[in-house]
């Protein structure tokens, strides 16, 4: 969902921007859409609501293993709490007022998103004298029957400091055409791939 969501996005992003052009031709917003499909399908060109098969064949699955550690979950109550007292001038200058939600922390408004990554990274030390490697929240598109909806975000410090990452991958995965998962997410988000 994370993946494809965006498309989604556009695809309705791109009927809004129609709206005045429908309004022009006196016709339901709904149907004059139907009408460009229809007008890309006989032309030849992509198909609206379909993603190229490159899409698909350029992306992996991995499994990785990280070194032991922790994770600050950013939907917890306590780290929402604990973002808006000490960032509270920020965020203010960024108009969030009455404390973060986890709207905020898991909106696309990317100065919002890399305020709080960028203060954790930076000046967290855990209750065992460690810092975090990274990140977690729940997806804002929801989680799976059966899944988590968990994102991961991991800070690549030792990369950072010109060293390799203690992480190992331990299998990748292609996406298959018929593959479950995306077959789902492509049917909520109304996509389909080649």
């Amino acid at each position: 969902m994370e993946l494809l969501a965006p498309y989604r996005t556009e695809i309705n992003g791109a009927r809004r921007a129609l709206q005045k052009d429908a309004d022009a031709m006196g016709v339901p917003l709904d149907e004059y859409w139907a009408m460009v499909v229809a007008d890309w399908d006989e032309a030849g060109t992509m198909r609206a609501r379909w993603l190229p098969k490159v899409w698909r064949d350029g992306r992996v699955i991995y499994r990785l293993n990280y070194p032991p550690g922790w994770w600050v979950d950013i939907t917890s109550t306590r780290t929402l709490a604990a973002l808006s007292a000490h960032l509270d001038s920020e965020l203010t200058d960024l108009g969030v007022t009455g404390g973060l939600t986890v709207a905020h922390v898991t909106s696309d408004d990317r100065a919002i998103t890399t305020l709080i990554a960028g203060w954790l990274r930076d000046t967290v030390t855990l209750f065992d004298g460690t810092q975090p490697l990274g990140v977690r929240f729940t997806s804002k598109h929801g989680h799976p029957t059966g899944g988590t909806g968990t994102c991961w975000a991991y800070w690549m410090r030792a990369t950072d400091a010109g060293l390799d990452e203690p992480i190992n991958i331990t299998d990748d995965i292609a996406i298959a055409e018929r593959d479950a998962d995306l077959k789902t997410a492509q049917e909520f988000c109304k996509i389909q791939t080649r």
